[in-house]
């Protein structure tokens, strides 16, 4: 498998080693080798696993490795690479940062943390230096940095750390705002250097991808239903209103506009600026939450895999399993239901 030609396309594992009870029942029983062998019988190559530093890291995330975890995580690793799979390797959350808790935005804000941080992950580097497992870092997900630089600071250092450890390793680093398409340039301008990927995550627009989603604040107080394609109905009448200023940002940032595939093909200049630039590039998240409407959801991943398809982009859908986005959704308290075949096949088009 070559760097300069592969191009991982497949799914997040979330909700396994991540954002989950991180119980060794559920652990042991929620993704096992049968689901890496399905993933590899459906055509794709590779799975980006989310990992919390806090489950495999001793004290909580802050001592040293686990050896009883980090046995488990090679086994995962082999499990994946005998089924052709290459890994993505996600640090999801770590205690010095979380994508959902602004207040453990600390990676910018200490120079103690981040030192913490780095040297975190350069002893998982060396422990999977020799593993014979395919497997590439993304560092952090989701870093929440409204400045860049403050980002781009903490990723330079981190990117140093791993490349003394690890200089052969292929590194992902994501931008900063949640992974924003808008703030790649300003990484790739921050970090250069071989072996590297430039990753964002895509859930433009917000007010249809994450409509109806209980935990995104930012998106309440705009009421209606948004079908895909088409405009966000009453845009203007909620404008006129008096708003929360995230929820106005937003609703003017993407109010405006038609949502169609050539308006999601305009919001990835940036990504398109950077190919052109030799650069790789790899969408880590996408997807429509699952109470959306149904048409809004296939429409959108069908045009959203497709452009990543024609760019040349990987990608890993969000999500494998669960997690309100899942191809296999949940039922109930633990059940899963029945496989959603129909997202499948229109994610297939895009390998």
């Amino acid at each position: 498998m070559r760097f300069e030609t592969f191009r991982p396309v497949g799914f997040n594992l979330g909700g396994w080693l991540s954002q989950s009870p991180l119980t060794d029942e559920h652990i042991q029983s929620f993704i096992t080798q049968k689901d890496f062998k399905t993933i590899a019988g459906w055509g794709f190559n590779s799975a980006r696993l989310p990992v919390d530093g806090q489950w495999l890291f001793q004290k909580d995330g802050h001592g040293p490795l686990s050896k009883e975890r980090l046995a488990f995580l090679k086994k995962v690793l082999g499990w994946a690479s005998e089924a052709g799979l290459t890994t993505i390797l996600d640090l999801h959350q770590v205690p010095w940062h979380s994508f959902g808790k602004p207040e453990l935005e600390n990676l910018w804000k200490s120079e103690e943390d981040l030192t913490s941080f780095c040297q975190a992950w350069a002893e998982l580097a060396h422990a999977l230096k020799r593993t014979q497992a395919p497997v590439w870092f993304d560092v952090l997900n989701e870093p929440t940095a409204r400045d860049s630089d403050d980002w781009n600071h903490v990723a330079s250092m981190v990117y140093r750390a791993l490349r003394m450890e690890d200089p052969k390793r292929v590194l992902m680093i994501e931008s900063t705002f949640w992974g924003s398409v808008s703030r790649l340039k300003d990484l790739a301008e921050a970090v250069q250097g071989p072996n590297l990927v430039y990753s964002f995550h895509f859930y433009t627009p917000m007010f249809i991808t994450h409509q109806k989603a209980p935990w995104w604040q930012t998106g309440k107080p705009y009421q209606e239903e948004v079908a895909y394609p088409g405009p966000l109905p009453k845009a203007k009448e909620y404008l006129d209103r008096d708003l929360p200023a995230d929820t106005r940002y937003q609703l003017e940032l993407e109010g405006k506009k038609v949502w169609n595939r050539e308006g999601l093909r305009g919001t990835l200049q940036p990504v398109v600026d950077l190919l052109s630039e030799g650069n790789r590039l790899y969408c880590g998240e996408f997807g429509v939450y699952e109470k959306a409407p149904r048409s809004t959801r296939l429409n959108w991943t069908r045009d959203a895999a497709g452009l990543f398809s024609e760019l040349g982009v990987g990608w890993a859908y969000w999500n494998y399993k669960w997690l309100d986005f899942g191809v296999w959704p949940k039922a109930g308290e633990k059940g899963t239901g029945p496989l959603d075949r129909e997202m499948l096949d229109i994610l297939k088009t895009g390998i």
